[in-house]
């Protein structure tokens, strides 16, 4: 493993390699720093023409934790020969983006699967578990596009536990999916949400919340449920009548 992410970049100037090495790492110029490894002239005996400088690029203001990261991902990438890589994400803090030929058929997986599993991996090599912050890990924008998809799983489940007076449960769910669902649902007053089990197998419960006596709120099971409470009242009334006229 490598404490920092060095890479070579030839330019005419060491400002634009540095801008190079940016683009490349996704991490900002001015956590940067270069050291020139040779220079050459271009043009007749090198004595004209433009300069070509190869520089020497190191990212230190990622290190250990970021750096480590990166390399452990493209390492285990590589092994598995699967033609992507790991950059720092400009859009997430503490994201890892794994971009690539095989990306999205590969390293995704069934619901995220893969990168749950990738990212338990590398946040168990390479850090303390109580320590922050925890490297995330995403691919093509799956985490956007899933949590488009729970927040509409949840408005739908939501309106199912409402319909059937009964609680759901979802499947297990990592915590950051789990927080979309509740945060999702935490400003409707007909249902609740709670979390159970132990991780990996985790869930989130949605459960209806309204007063079963209130018509208008309730859903047709809560319906079915208080005519049989009201059958069952009218029933030992006349019970009680009949006992007390004989």
């Amino acid at each position: 493993m490598i404490d920092e992410i060095k890479i070579t970049v030839e330019a005419p100037t060491i400002e634009e390699a540095l801008i190079n090495a940016s683009q490349q790492l996704k991490i900002p110029v001015d956590e940067l720093k270069a050291k020139v490894l040779s220079e050459e002239r271009e043009g007749f005996l090198g004595l004209f023409g433009s300069k070509k400088l190869k520089v020497e690029v190191t990212a230190e203001a990622k290190p250990d934790l970021f750096a480590r990261g990166i390399d452990f991902v493209n390492t285990v990438l590589k092994l598995m020969d699967i033609k992507s890589e790991a950059i720092l994400s400009e859009a997430e803090k503490n994201t890892l983006d794994i971009q690539g030929e095989d990306a999205a058929d590969y390293v995704v997986g069934r619901y995220g699967d893969a990168l749950k599993a990738m990212e338990y991996l590398v946040n168990l090599a390479l850090r303390d578990p109580k320590a922050e912050p925890r490297i995330k890990i995403d691919s093509c924008g799956y985490k956007e596009r899933r949590t488009k998809s729970l927040e509409r799983l949840a408005e739908a489940t939501a309106r199912q536990a409402v319909k059937y007076g009964r609680p759901v449960r979802l499947e297990p769910m990592a915590s950051w999916e789990r927080w979309v669902i509740h945060t999702t649902l935490k400003s409707r007053d007909d249902v609740t949400t709670e979390s159970v089990g132990e991780p990996p197998m985790r869930k989130v419960v949605i459960m209806p919340k309204y007063d079963p006596e209130n018509t208008e709120t309730a859903g047709p099971a809560t319906m079915r449920i208080r005519s049989r409470r009201e059958l069952n009242k009218n029933f030992r009334r006349t019970n009680r009548r009949h006992s007390s006229s004989r």
